[in-house]
C-alpha cells in the first residue's frame, strides 16, 4: 500500500483493512469475528496485503471513521455496523 494515498484513492475495502489493523489485533479479531465469511473472505487477503500503513494514512482513516460515527467505547457489533455504512449499510463486498 502507498504510504501517501489520499482518502479518495483508498477503496473502501483498503480502509476497512487499515481501520482494522489500527484498532488493535484483539479488537479486530473480535470484530472479524461477526463477519460472514464473504466479508471476511473479501477483508482478511487486504488486511494480509498492507505493508506499510504511514502515520497520515491512518490518521485519515480513523478520521473519516470517527465521521461515520464510530467511537472507542462501541462494542464490536456497533464498530461493524460502523464498518458497513462504508458499503452503504451492508455487508462488505468486493468488488465493491
Amino acid at each position: 500500500m502507498a504510504k501517501n494515498r489520499s482518502k479518495s484513492e483508498l477503496t473502501p475495502l483498503e480502509k476497512v483493512a487499515i481501520f482494522l489493523v489500527s484498532i488493535g489485533l484483539e479488537t479486530g479479531q473480535r470484530i472479524i469475528a461477526l463477519m460472514d465469511t464473504s466479508e471476511i473472505n473479501a477483508v482478511v487477503p487486504q488486511i494480509r496485503s498492507l505493508t506499510e500503513i504511514s502515520p497520515e494514512m491512518q490518521g485519515i482513516v480513523w478520521d473519516e471513521f470517527k465521521e461515520l460515527g464510530y467511537e472507542a467505547q462501541m462494542n464490536p457489533v456497533e464498530t461493524l455496523t460502523v464498518i458497513r455504512f462504508l458499503f452503504n449499510g451492508s455487508r462488505i463486498r468486493y468488488p465493491y
